[in-house]
Formats: C-alpha cells, sequence, structure tokens
C-alpha cells in the first residue's frame, strides 16, 4: 500500500512539473518568433541600418531649451514641434519595410535569396531567432512587430518621462524616454538609484535616436506583447492606430503599473495629442 501512495504521489508531482515547464506555448509571439526580454532590460544600440541612415541623413536642429521656455502652452508646443518630426520618420521607415513584408506575404512565389536575408536581418534587429527558411506564419510574426507607434503615444510618454524636457537625462543625455543601459559609462547615473543597482539611464547623441530606440522597444521587448496584440486587432479590424488603444500595453513599463497608465492617458486626452497621428494606410496581407 506504501508503494502505492508513494508511486501515486510522484506521478502527480510529474504531472505538476509537466504542467508548469510546458508544452503549453502562446503561439502569439511564442517559441521560435519571440525573445526572452523583460520591460526594463537594455533596449539596444542602433542598427547597422539605423546607424548608417543617421549618419547619412544628420539632422541640423539643436534641442530647445525647454526650461527657458516660460510660457507653459509655449513650451508645450515646442515640445510637440520638436519631437513629432522624429516620430513621423521612424514610422515611416517602419511603414516602408511593413510595405515590402506584406508583399511578400502576399506572393506565392518563393523567398528570393536577397529577400531572405533581408528577412533575416529584420528578425535579428527585432530580437526574433533568424531561420534557415521562413513561413507564411514567420513573416506574419515579424509582421506584427514591424508597424508604428502613434505620435500621440510616443509625445505623451515623452513628456511624462523628460518632465516635457527639462530633466536631467533629457538635457545632459538625449534620453526623453527613461531607456536604461547597463554597462558602465554608458549612461548617466540616477540620483535615487539603489546601492546594489547597476543600471545608468542611457545616453544618446541626439533626440532622434532617443525616439527611434523607444519605438524599436516597444516593438521588440516582450513586456510589450499587449500592446502589440492590440495594435495587430486593430489592424485585422481596419481601425485606426491610437494611442488610447494601445496605452493599456503599457502596464510595464513603470513600476508604477496601472496608475502610470492612466497618467498617460491622461496626458493623451488634456493635451489632445490624438490631433498629430497621421492619416495610416491599410497594409494588411490578404
Amino acid at each position: 500500500m506504501n508503494k502505492k501512495i508513494l508511486w501515486i504521489i510522484s506521478f502527480a508531482l510529474l504531472f505538476i512539473l509537466w504542467i508548469k515547464a510546458g508544452p503549453f506555448q502562446s503561439t502569439e509571439e511564442g517559441s521560435k518568433n519571440d525573445s526572452a526580454s523583460t520591460s526594463n532590460e537594455e533596449s539596444g544600440e542602433a542598427t547597422a541600418d539605423e546607424k548608417s541612415y543617421f549618419k547619412s541623413h544628420p539632422i541640423s536642429k539643436e534641442t530647445p531649451d525647454f526650461a527657458a521656455i516660460t510660457d507653459v502652452k509655449e513650451r508645450k508646443q515646442a515640445f510637440f514641434e520638436f519631437l513629432t518630426p522624429f516620430v513621423n520618420e521612424k514610422n515611416t521607415l517602419i511603414l516602408k519595410d511593413r510595405e515590402r513584408l506584406t508583399s511578400l506575404l502576399n506572393s506565392n512565389k518563393k523567398l528570393s535569396t536577397k529577400n531572405k536575408k533581408w528577412v533575416s536581418t529584420l528578425r535579428e534587429d527585432h530580437k526574433m531567432i533568424k531561420l534557415d527558411n521562413y513561413s507564411k506564419d514567420d513573416l506574419k510574426a515579424l509582421l506584427k512587430r514591424l508597424d508604428i507607434i502613434p505620435v500621440s503615444l510616443v509625445l505623451a510618454q515623452a513628456a511624462n518621462e523628460s518632465a516635457w524636457g527639462t530633466s536631467r537625462f533629457a538635457t545632459k543625455g538625449n534620453n526623453f524616454f527613461g531607456q536604461w543601459c547597463f554597462r558602465k559609462g554608458c549612461g548617466l547615473v540616477p540620483e535615487s538609484r539603489d546601492e546594489d543597482a547597476d543600471h545608468e539611464v542611457r545616453k544618446f547623441n541626439d533626440a532622434r535616436e532617443s525616439v527611434f530606440a523607444y519605438i524599436d522597444n516597444l516593438n521588440t521587448n516582450a513586456a510589450y506583447k499587449a500592446l502589440r496584440s492590440s495594435r495587430e486587432e486593430l489592424r485585422q479590424d481596419k481601425e485606426i492606430i491610437t494611442g488610447l488603444a494601445l496605452v493599456h500595453g503599457l502596464e510595464l513599463y513603470s513600476q508604477r503599473g496601472l496608475a502610470y497608465v492612466e497618467e498617460i492617458e491622461g496626458l493623451i486626452n488634456y493635451n489632445k495629442l490624438w490631433r498629430f497621428n497621421r492619416v495610416q494606410p491599410n497594409q494588411e496581407p490578404q
């Protein structure tokens, strides 16, 4: 009897361990199509393509001294006008790649060597595993990450994280979104950092690089799966992608969770930031 009881207990324990370990996996962006990053993990250096783009498309305008603009309305307007072109620039590049990827999805032809190399580079840039061959599902998983972040959401988070461009991280490091890095000397050390912490707030060459890195972070980080899922649903329903529609996918952006989300939502509503969103063409695969 004792042996039988031990056998039953052992079987039950094995079954519980099997349930916890798998084999159940989300097909949303899981398995070979997902990375295991976390919300405050370093958002990464610019990709090779981005570095090349920055070099060939230098920006001439300097960051305004937002603290010197005493009129609140004028400061906000200057802030929006400064950052919006960078968001549109990044989203335009994304839509260009998205259009090409969509055409490959809609084609019945086998991927050429050139297109396979391009897809592999895109997957690597979006923290996805490179494969020898790509199925339609693999391309769709990449397409889910390769999409815009609405200007309204970007402006609201930038205003919140940088204190309207007046924070030390914004003025000294061109960091408008509080992105972290973990190599000594890679950024600015937060004054309130715990003694056992080793993160820094990343420094960028200019504000545009900060915007590009922020959008890349939302498009690649596992913490923002919910945001990308909401965005994909909007695409499928042929709805406009807005900041208010995606904001609840940011609960893991801050330790404040839902309170942070509500604050970003409030910024969008109070400042009517949806007015900065661009008309979005429907580019869904058939």
